[in-house]
């Protein structure tokens, strides 16, 4: 045989044992005209992935996918109806465990609802809190749960009296392999109080995420197996500071992502913290020239990944309570951030869920406004170990702003002008704490304005609501 046909054949063979990731970037959008939304995703055992979100006029909606992101199945289980499916996933048998609300009865509740599937997402039994406590009337919401080792479910949330009422507790259930209950606990002395995110620990106990009123704002729960108090920690000096998520990590204690408002800027702030096995934190890090524009931002879902670091998604944020971009964060043991993407468009883009894929890369779901067919769109993206997607853009050019411009952003007043804006000029005036001090009204499609003469010194935002966005600005008043 001639050598170079020879090569040529050894190199064929080389080039077919390397494996090519066919699909390893895309994104995919799910949805109508009104708000749709992703909350939690898990890869399959099919190379897939199962997606539990909410569908607009629905209630609790569950996506599959194959390994491209093209659409295998969808249902929605009527334990869910009116309601929204907040998390889920894969069980020993193939299925799924899935948690969230229920509400088409017309009693002024939600009812936190259950539901085992098979692997097609036809439902083997369902639970609502009705059938577990049936002398209790108050109502509840699931937000996270997990198989237990024991083939039973570990579920957190909150109760709620009624729709109009203010949360409670946070609720604990621990059920058996076919839904029923074993027991449920309450933690919290004052309301509100809910728990966001749990896990079973390597101890048999549990790990629980979520928010209090009392002495630990952001809040870390530690239980024994039967769900009774180990220990609490948190962030006790930040103010309104809420955890989402929370994992064990292979060199023992915890991770946990959330956000709070510690200083008087008017923003969120991204918080991760890393805490030892007893609840004393090892470091906290904060958004710091991590998102462009100075943007704080909210963590929703942590988790470690096999080469023993972290990955982090969530949304910036401008200005609090307000939604922006999809971020995805790699960080390293220490807290360090390796690299950082950011997706979105125009208008309100945010990520609720991420888990690392098999071939190394990266699965997050959530919901878009910038692309899809309207409203909120449930939002499905694959990157590949990197966080690019290989296939869309990344951060497209936004829209051109309303022509408005502070000209004097610091004085003992502003001066601020604004053009074509047939229904005039209409904005919210907040100080550094987020209460909102006034309002600018202006008729005219274009003009000028003067504002701060008799409000005190200090820091200043001012908030433009738009058709499809909103649009903060800040300014400094002085003496």
């Amino acid at each position: 045989m001639p050598v170079t046909r020879l090569i040529s054949i050894i190199a064929g063979l080389l080039i077919a044992l390397i494996p090519h990731p066919l699909h390893a970037g895309w994104a995919r959008t799910w949805g109508g005209e009104h708000d749709d939304a992703g909350h939690c995703v898990e890869q399959t055992s099919d190379g897939g992935y199962i997606v539990a979100g909410r569908q607009e006029g629905k209630g609790g909606w569950l996506i599959k996918t194959d390994e491209a992101g093209d659409t295998l199945w969808t249902t929605s289980p009527s334990a869910l109806c009116g309601g929204a499916a907040y998390c889920i996933q894969n069980t020993a048998d193939n299925g799924y465990i899935i948690t969230g609300y229920y509400a088409c009865d017309d009693d002024g509740k939600y009812h936190l609802g259950l539901i085992k599937t098979d692997s097609l997402g036809e439902t083997m039994w369902e639970r609502l809190d009705m059938s577990w406590f049936t002398h209790d009337s108050t109502g509840g919401v699931g937000l996270s749960v997990q198989q237990t080792t024991d083939g039973g479910y570990i579920l957190t949330g909150y109760r709620q009296p009624a729709i109009w009422e203010e949360i409670t507790d946070l609720w604990l259930i621990k059920t058996d392999s076919a839904g029923e209950l074993e027991w449920s606990k309450t933690h919290g002395a004052e309301s509100p109080d809910c728990g966001h995110c749990v896990r079973q620990t390597s101890d048999d106990g549990y790990i629980i995420a979520g928010y209090t009123s009392t002495d630990w704002s952001l809040w870390v729960l530690k239980t024994d197996v039967n769900g009774d108090t180990v220990w609490v920690s948190g962030l006790e000096d930040w103010w309104y500071a809420r955890a989402y998520s929370v994992e064990e990590i292979s060199s023992g204690g915890y991770i946990v992502a959330g956000y709070g408002r510690p200083f008087e800027d008017g923003k969120d702030h991204l918080v991760v913290v890393k805490m030892t096995s007893d609840g004393d934190t090892i470091w906290t890090r904060m958004e710091q020239g991590w998102f462009p524009n100075d943007a704080g931002g909210v963590g929703r879902c942590v988790r470690h990944t096999s080469d023993g670091n972290y990955i982090l998604t969530g949304y910036t944020s401008e200005w609090m309570d307000e939604t922006n971009d999809l971020f995805l964060i790699k960080m390293n043991p220490d807290g360090d951030t390796l690299w950082t993407r950011i997706y979105g468009g125009a208008d309100e883009d945010l990520g609720r869920c991420v888990g690392e894929t098999a071939d190394g890369g990266y699965i997050i779901t959530g919901a878009t406004k910038s692309f899809g067919a309207g409203g909120y769109d449930l939002w499905l993206i694959k990157t590949d170990a990197s966080g690019d997607t290989l296939g869309i853009s990344e951060k497209p050019p936004a829209d051109p702003e309303k022509p408005w411009e502070i000209l004097s952003p610091v004085g003992p007043e502003i001066v601020l002008q604004y053009s074509d804006m047939p229904q005039g000029f209409h904005a919210a005036i907040f100080d550094a704490s987020g209460r909102k001090v006034d309002e600018l009204h202006a008729p005219l499609p274009s003009g000028t304005i003067s504002w701060g003469g008799s409000f005190g010194p200090g820091l200043y935002f001012i908030r433009l609501d738009l058709k499809d966005t909103a649009k903060t600005r800040k300014f400094i008043l002085i003496e």
